[in-house]
């Protein structure tokens, strides 16, 4: 799977570009981190993931990836596709997903280290790797469990059946959902919102979110030392809090420029 790289002013855009199935393998792992680093590169202040065709990601490239590969050898692979996804998880700025069509297999994984998810409304999405017989290789199982239950969660991996974005909204995987059409549209511009905003305050946001689900609100309590007082000598918290003392709560917004900075 080939991996488009742009930057929309402060926006990171990643593309999917194998359609129509735009199946993961190795080359998509790599072409996914030459994103990170871009993105790191070129300072964003968002990271938006897109696909072409009608298909996010319909799972693993099967023949490429697992037919003739031994446990050594996945052992391998996995170790180095998962400190990607984790790296990218742990980016410090929002990231934002769209999805049309099949989200399989690592699809759905690549959805969930995303912080955002607008889904197509005809789109479906599931854990299907036990219909090969394997697990889920890329942290899917794991991560689900913060996103939609345990109960749910062993539902989803078990059956292996994809299911369909209003479900996967209700559950709490997908965060909106929107005509196929519009999805990436509106996931755009969500991320464009994102790129202008106040970027020390969402990554230290996030960071305290991310906290708080791996390690507990106590960890997060500990993080807010340093993350809330990196917002104090912000220019943008500056800015907004110098704003609202001068011209008060209900305009202090008008014409607020956040600069990232």
């Amino acid at each position: 799977m080939t991996v488009k790289f742009e930057m929309d002013g402060a926006l990171a855009i990643a593309t999917f570009s194998d359609p129509p199935m735009n199946l993961f393998a190795l080359e998509g792992l790599e072409g996914f981190e030459a994103a990170i680093n871009s993105a790191l590169d070129a300072k964003a202040r968002a990271f938006l993931t897109l696909a072409e065709g009608d298909h996010f990601c319909a799972g693993a490239d099967v023949v490429r990836n697992f037919v003739g590969s031994n446990g050594a050898q996945g052992r391998r692979g996995l170790s180095r596709a998962l400190a990607v996804l984790q790296r990218f998880e742990q980016l410090p700025i929002p990231t934002v997903v769209a999805v049309r069509g099949f989200c399989f297999g690592a699809g759905c994984e690549i959805l969930q280290v995303h912080d955002i998810a607008f889904a197509g409304e005809g789109a479906a999405i599931g854990q299907v790797e036990a219909l090969i017989g394997t697990t889920t290789l890329l942290g899917g199982a794991q991560r689900l469990v913060s996103r939609i239950g345990v109960a749910r969660a062993k539902e989803f991996v078990f059956s292996a059946q994809p299911l369909d974005a209003k479900t996967l909204h209700r559950w709490g995987l997908v965060n909106q959902v929107a005509p196929d059409d519009e999805v990436e549209t509106k996931a755009r511009a969500y991320a464009q919102k994102l790129s202008e905003g106040p970027t020390t305050a969402l990554r230290w946001s996030k960071a305290l979110i991310n906290a708080a689900v791996s390690h507990g609100v106590s960890a997060a309590d500990s993080l807010v030392l340093e993350g809330g007082s990196a917002t104090f000598d912000s220019r943008d918290m500056q800015e907004a809090v110098t704003r609202f003392a001068r011209d008060g709560a209900r305009r202090f917004a008008d014409g607020l420029v956040f600069t990232g900075e």
